[in-house]
């Protein structure tokens, strides 16, 4: 006789114990207790990664349950529950930033997510500063090469030599969770924090390395920097022809075009692909191009924090064309990282959030960047015309 069958919550289930019923249905009221602590988080924080990070799998898995107990160990003080290779980890002050060193290993996780979905990162020259300020060269053209006479002396070929120090800024970032979560030998809480902290870092480089941030960091749309300007005949991102895109590739030394990128938003990008040739349906862009993502043989790359249309204002520089490698980023070659447990976080907005009385746990990471370009007129920017 086959098993009686029965419903809960529309699941089919076959004929089961008392016992077996009720540790079942506890484990899924634990669920949504634990989804819905998520949800209220995200509520609160933008750019929550969403890989599933709870997972019964995660309870077998070494990494990552030693990775829950690197947070734990920060979060109530506990060095007992790291690994061998970090007993030591809570006792390595980072002096006046405060906090704790980032273990190399959570580290090298937080910087490899950093390189691949970061567009400064990853097209720009990186530079691991291990100290405050540093002195780069600043070239006005490539150096250029000269023969001479055994026993001369070769001549300066860049007669405008000048220096740019990168000088690291200080900052930092706060990651929100609750207490429940590090408890949860389910819920991957280094990939958690790994992944946001690696889409705060991300964002903000890409945010200086293109918009800039006020008093802090000049990018490459920011008036002023010495790249090549191509200023386009009206004062809105909407006049701009492919006459303009078309002089912006001979406004660069064409010994830098090897590795040229166009550099820009998406919406944008979808402006220059909805051109046509005037008096026809046709595209300019060609349809190779389009799915391609390239646009005049060049590629193009996308990224959110340059100029959007809706950011559209006189005297704006919006595209940015050239070899990137001229942007240099100096950054520190390690994060800090302290935690508080009954802070009042500012979530922006007006927005606050006291953690004890909500029964979430904040980890503060510090960081430190600069970006400076080393040959700015190898770089060439459209630009709006002033009002």
């Amino acid at each position: 006789m086959e098993n009686e069958r029965k419903t809960l919550d529309d699941v089919i289930i076959p004929d089961e114990t008392d016992v077996n019923k009720i540790e079942r249905i506890s484990k899924k009221i634990a669920e949504d207790v634990v989804k819905k602590e998520l949800d209220e988080i995200n509520k609160n924080i933008s750019g929550i990664p969403t890989e599933p990070f709870r997972s019964g799998e995660n309870k077998e898995d070494p990494v990552v349950q030693e990775g829950r107990n690197i947070i734990k160990g920060i979060i109530y003080n506990r060095p007992e529950l790291f690994s061998e290779r970090y007993k030591t980890f809570l006792n390595e002050t980072t002096g006046s930033s405060g906090g704790f060193l980032v273990p190399q290993e959570w580290y090298n996780r937080i910087l490899k997510l950093v390189s691949d979905s970061g567009v400064v990162r990853k097209n720009a020259t990186v530079i691991n500063m291990s100290r405050k300020e540093l002195a780069i060269p600043k070239l006005d053209r490539l150096p250029g090469f000269t023969f001479v006479s055994e026993g001369s002396m070769k001549p300066v070929s860049n007669p405008t030599f000048a220096q740019v120090v990168l000088s690291r800024k200080d900052g930092g970032f706060i990651v929100i969770f609750s207490k429940q979560l590090i408890e949860d030998d389910a819920f991957d809480i280094m990939g958690f924090v790994s992944r946001l902290a690696a889409q705060i870092i991300s964002r903000t480089e890409d945010l200086a390395g293109f918009k800039g941030i006020l008093g802090q960091i000049d990018g490459l749309f920011t008036n002023g920097i010495e790249a090549s300007v191509l200023d386009l005949s009206g004062a809105s991102i909407s006049s701009i022809t492919y006459d303009d895109i078309i002089n912006m590739v001979s406004s660069v030394p064409s010994e830098t075009l090897g590795k040229s990128k166009w550099y820009m938003h998406r919406t944008i990008y979808g402006l220059l692909k909805s051109m046509k040739y005037e008096g026809s349906q046709e595209y300019v862009i060609s349809p190779d191009e389009r799915k391609s993502n390239m646009l005049e043989g060049f590629p193009v790359v996308l990224t959110d924090q340059a100029y959007s249309l809706s950011e559209d204002s006189p005297d704006r520089a919006f595209i940015g064309f050239g070899d990137l490698q001229y942007m240099i980023l100096g950054s520190k070659n390690s994060l800090s990282i302290d935690y508080s447990k009954d802070a009042t976080v500012d979530m922006g907005g007006g927005q606050t959030v006291n953690l004890w009385q909500n029964g979430l746990v904040g980890l503060n990471f510090g960081a430190s960047f600069d970006i400076k370009f080393s040959f700015p007129s190898a770089l060439a920017v459209a630009k709006t015309k002033e009002s």
